[in-house]
């Protein structure tokens, strides 16, 4: 629309475009006609003619404006949203996005550290004031001399708005970040968890430089690599639920790769002593166990290993009770890479399907875990060929009643088609859905 040489609403002298690639407006190097800034500007404006878009860039010039002077918010110079197109002016900053660090941080986790925490800062600006982006990614984050700022509001929610999800929306999001709710309708209804999803694939790009569609572990640290898959998870309860929990989820990963703490002695003294409460005083501490859960799933694969073998029943108790229960995720995933690595003696599969059995047989778990649970103890039954250990699966199996949970069960049943739980007899199950499940089974 404006090439060099052009003046936008008698004040900007345009010098050339700065960027074209963005889903709502382009930005132009300009010269202010009638003001001294101390910096370079540029100009964006809006090249939405559509009312929805057009709404969008005016919702992110306000933000921008109510963030004026805000260190973690770029700094908004001017704006006119009623000049045909509407536009708003900017600082340029030279260092460009947090694209440009990409080879800087790979291989330093000191700096990586550092962006990460800067990035979350900056989204912690927002929900403050009970605002969420939506549209975080790498390239929406600037660098001002070592500062990261954040950008493009233009998609951001606030608490209060009633905006929903319409079929041109998609257009403006950038896939490899959208989060899953976002695709059925769930812009309505969004939270926290929907920006730390998006924060979760920006860490992944960052480290890797590959598109954050799908998440592939090589060369990116195991407890990292966790932290990043817990922000990304499908199922929102799955993911750190504010900004402040995935803040000391990161300290407790760079804690180890940067060998600050002993992080193993650490995690193995807090296991002693909630065990030691729980058995001589029949009581714990909910923070202190979650706590616990945070600073294990950042150990190294063999550290992990080793506390869950020292782990007892009654903390299992603990484990299934409010508001620890909504750690149990995590918990289970941790201890699930105990159990998958085989690395234990046949007769500890009796453990393990004692362990799970405590878990699974609690009806306020959700479905999800209690099948989580039932799994680990199948494989380690099976792995291990422990009888003791496949009863109590068998048992387990036969007393479900609950066809949603059944439903689950049935399809560990089809996965695990070729051991023992598949020759559980069909009529000795209270559940249709696994009845039926045993019986496809069989017919294969």
């Amino acid at each position: 629309m404006f090439r060099a040489g052009d003046i936008i609403d008698d004040k900007y002298l345009v010098e050339g475009v700065c960027n074209d690639s963005g889903g709502m407006g382009t930005i132009l190097f300009v010269k202010s006609l009638t003001a001294q800034p101390q910096y370079e500007i540029v100009l964006k404006y809006c090249k939405e003619t559509t009312e929805e878009g057009q709404l969008r860039f005016c919702r992110e010039v306000r933000l921008l404006s109510e963030f004026k002077g805000n260190s973690k918010i770029v700094d908004l110079f001017d704006h006119n949203l009623t000049h045909g197109p509407p536009y708003f002016v900017m600082k340029y900053y030279e260092g460009g996005d947090l694209t440009s660090v990409l080879s800087t941080i790979k291989d330093d986790y000191s700096e990586q550290e550092r962006y990460f925490n800067d990035m979350i800062d900056c989204i912690a600006e927002l929900h403050q004031r009970g605002k969420f982006h939506r549209d975080i990614k790498p390239q929406n984050f600037l660098l001002d001399e070592g500062r990261v700022l954040l950008t493009d509001l233009g998609l951001s929610k606030e608490l209060d708005s009633e905006t929903v999800a319409t079929k041109s929306s998609a257009y403006y999001y950038t896939q490899g970040y959208l989060p899953p709710e976002f695709l059925a309708g769930g812009f309505k209804h969004i939270d926290a968890t929907s920006d730390i999803f998006q924060l979760g694939k920006s860490f992944y790009n960052l480290l890797t430089g590959r598109d954050p569609q799908y998440l592939v572990l090589d060369g990116i640290p195991d407890s990292l690599f966790y932290l990043i898959e817990r922000c990304c998870a499908i199922d929102k309860s799955r993911r750190y639920q504010d900004l402040a929990s995935l803040k000391q989820g990161l300290k407790a990963v760079y804690d180890v790769l940067l060998e600050r703490t002993d992080a193993f002695g650490n995690v193995r003294l807090q296991l002693l002593s909630i065990q030691e409460k729980l058995e001589v005083e029949n009581k714990y501490d909910s923070t202190q166990i979650k706590n616990f859960i945070e600073e294990l799933s950042s150990l190294e694969l063999q550290d992990k290993e080793r506390i869950c073998f020292e782990l007892k029943r009654p903390i299992f108790h603990a484990l299934k009770q409010t508001p620890i229960e909504s750690h149990l995720s995590q918990f289970l995933s941790v201890y699930g890479e105990m159990v998958k690595n085989s690395n234990y003696a046949w007769s500890h599969a009796e453990v393990i399907a004692g362990e799970m059995r405590i878990v699974f047989s609690e009806s306020s778990v959700s479905i999800n875990d209690r099948a989580t649970a039932l799994e680990l103890a199948v494989y380690a039954a099976d792995v291990q060929n422990r009888f003791a250990a496949m009863n109590v699966c068998r048992a387990l199996v036969r007393e479900i009643d609950d066809n949603s949970l059944g439903l689950r069960v049935g399809a560990i049943i089809s996965e695990y088609s070729d051991t023992f739980i598949a020759d559980i007899e069909p009529s000795e199950c209270s559940c249709d859905a696994i009845r039926q499940a045993l019986r496809d089974v069989r017919e294969d």
